[in-house]
């Protein structure tokens, strides 16, 4: 990016985020994007039970946005909720705009991060469609070691689409294995 370009960004507001709070709530409009610089954040819905299931892990360096609310400035199904004190940069969806009329790296920009998105939301599909609890595991274990040193293994079952109880089992038999 060209330093031009990058003059017309202004600075993201500093938002801080105890742990345990609510970036975003179900119902909101998601009229944000945020860049985490520190921190970690899980995206989750409750079902028609009152479960709550984890959609997605953020950690710093990475962007949180729920796509669908941001472009139709509809309601978010979900929630983001911070599982460490986090401190977040907040673009406002009128910044963002105004960014991408003005010029065309910051279009390809927004771009990129929504090919991201949806490339993370693909493959979460695709592993509910394509593979085993156990395949689940091992992918993520392949792919995102990180999450079983951040996350309790309550988040991770919810995440795997399994009962804590079968992702204890399961971890003991690939262990055993």
């Amino acid at each position: 990016m060209s330093p031009d370009d990058l003059n017309l960004l202004t600075p993201g507001i500093v938002v801080s985020v105890n742990k345990k709070s609510n970036l975003m709530e179900q119902g909101d409009v998601c009229r944000n994007i945020y860049f985490v610089t520190k921190g970690f954040f899980r995206m989750f819905y409750v079902d028609l039970e009152g479960n709550e299931i984890n959609n997605r892990f953020t950690e710093a360096d990475n962007f949180i946005v729920d796509f669908q609310s941001f472009l139709t400035q509809m309601p978010s199904r979900y929630y983001w909720q911070a599982m460490q004190d986090s401190e977040v940069l907040r673009f406002s969806f009128k910044d963002v705009q105004k960014l991408y009329a003005r010029s065309p790296a910051w279009e390809k920009f927004g771009r990129l991060i929504a090919e991201r998105v949806y490339l993370q939301l693909n493959e979460r599909v695709e592993m509910f469609q394509f593979m085993s609890p156990q395949q689940r595991y091992e992918h993520l274990l392949s792919t995102r070691p990180e999450l079983f040193n951040q996350v309790s293994q309550f988040h991770l079952s919810s995440y795997l689409g399994v009962k804590a109880e079968s992702l204890s089992r399961l971890r003991k038999r690939l262990l055993y294995k």
